[in-house]
């Protein structure tokens, strides 16, 4: 705080570059406040109304306390400060009950510092809110430009009426002119820079929840392209095979390989749907304690055909001891097929698909090695990501049916993959009999 009362002529330039300093750190204070505000709390405050306005407002109270305690004071008894711009922005970004709240902690905290200027600081502050809120409805329908006019014309009104109280009471009045003059230009400026820093930012929050939502909508259609294309293909193949089932020229042979197509062509459609809702749906419905080594052993029954057809060994020893873990039987399978069959597919010349289920610490770790092809770190990287397949011809769902279902059952999956080297999966669940006793 300065105080240069008698001081002022035998150091007026000292004294001016202080109440400049003083000034500029007003406005740095009110910057960082906002700052602050929108790079920590702005996301956060979207989800939680209430305190959004409560951090908001203690943020704006914190701005004015420090705009107070580092006023600059040239002349005793008068002091010089930038916290009228924290209650504007307070009104018109916060909405009139931040307003007030603001405006009546200000108001006591500046009572309590004392001075000659408590009483008029009180009105004129008041005489300031009043004139927000007859202009807030206006302030928010019309453009930047006109906000930043509107605020700045604010502005300055108040530091006229406070120009005026201390030029009434300063004796040589012309005496004070460059430092009134460095005060309405700090304020013009602090009130411009602030609005345009606040309005700034909050069009860069709503550009990020515009192109969110862009990307949800493109992501949609081409989901919706994608499933329409994989269930579009087989319902025509079977289509087709259902004409020629009509005709009178096909042998009973014929009939039914006619129909085993046909029916091959419905399940594979049916399994595209199974992927999706799975993947849009991952929540279990009916929590079960399931053997995980019995499951397991159903999974590799149905998978074992597709693994002789591509010369594939499973190697599976099964274990002495017993795995318990909670989850839905029809989903744990439908996640073990999606990875066996990948690891499977990565293996175009045949193969070793090594199984293996054991228990560390309360975590029942299946583990799941295939000798294929393996993926580059790019490749890893974008697993699970939607549409995106290292199949030519496959959609990416069946990954991100097993992220969702690993998800929805309290487990964590970890992938580790070298290119002509293989690909681990080390799939971890809780064990049902640790939960239980916990």
């Amino acid at each position: 705080m300065i105080k240069l009362g008698s001081q002022l002529q035998k150091k007026g330039g000292t004294a001016l570059k202080l109440f400049i300093v003083h000034l500029f750190l007003n406005v740095l204070f009110i910057i960082v406040i906002i700052l602050l505000y929108h790079l920590f709390w702005v996301r956060q405050g979207k989800n939680h109304p209430k305190w959004n306005a409560f951090v908001f407002i203690l943020l704006c109270i914190a701005a004015t306390f420090m705009c107070l305690t580092f006023a600059a004071e040239p002349f005793d008894g008068f002091r010089f400060d930038l916290r009228h711009i924290v209650l504007i922005i307070s009104t018109l970004a916060g909405g009139p009950i931040a307003g007030g709240i603001v405006w009546a902690v200000t108001n006591i905290y500046r009572g309590i510092l004392g001075g000659d200027g408590v009483l008029p600081s009180l009105l004129l502050s008041s005489l300031l809110y009043i004139l927000l809120l007859l202009t807030y409805q206006t302030f928010l329908k019309v453009n930047l430009v006109k906000k930043i006019a509107l605020a700045i014309l604010v502005s300055v009104i108040f530091t006229l009426g406070w120009i005026l109280f201390f030029a009434a009471h300063a004796g040589h009045p012309d005496s004070y002119i460059k430092y009134i003059t460095v005060y309405e230009l700090c304020n013009v400026f602090g009130t411009m820079v602030t609005l345009y820093l606040i309005e700034v930012l909050n069009s860069q929050v709503k550009l990020q929840e515009e192109l969110i939502n862009a990307e949800k909508f493109q992501l949609i259609g081409e989901m919706a392209a994608s499933i329409s294309h994989e269930i579009r293909n087989p319902l025509t193949s079977t289509r087709g095979f259902l004409q020629l089932l009509q005709s009178d020229i096909c042998s009973e042979d014929e009939r039914k390989v006619y129909l085993d197509i046909a029916l091959n062509g419905i399940d594979q459609a049916n399994h595209v749907l199974t992927d999706y809702l799975t993947f849009a749906k991952p929540s279990i419905d009916k929590v079960q304690v399931l053997d995980i080594e019995k499951e397991l052993f159903s999974t590799i029954s149905l998978i074992t055909p597709l693994a002789n057809f591509s010369n594939v060994i499973i190697q599976y020893d099964k274990s002495d001891d017993l795995f318990f873990i909670h989850g839905e039987r029809q989903k744990l399978h439908q996640c073990l097929l999606n990875i066996l069959k990948n690891c499977i597919e990565a293996m175009p010349k045949g193969g070793v698909l090594a199984i293996s289920v054991s228990q560390k610490h309360e975590v029942i770790e299946l583990l799941i090695e295939d000798t294929g092809i393996g993926m580059n770190v790019e490749q890893l990287n974008r697993l699970g990501s939607p549409f995106y397949s290292t199949k030519e011809k496959g959609t990416g769902l069946g990954m991100m049916v097993v992220f969702s279902v690993m998800k929805a059952m309290n487990g964590t999956i970890r992938i580790t993959s070298k290119l002509n080297d293989g690909t681990k999966f080390a799939l971890c669940f809780p064990d049902a009999a640790n939960t239980k006793k916990a």
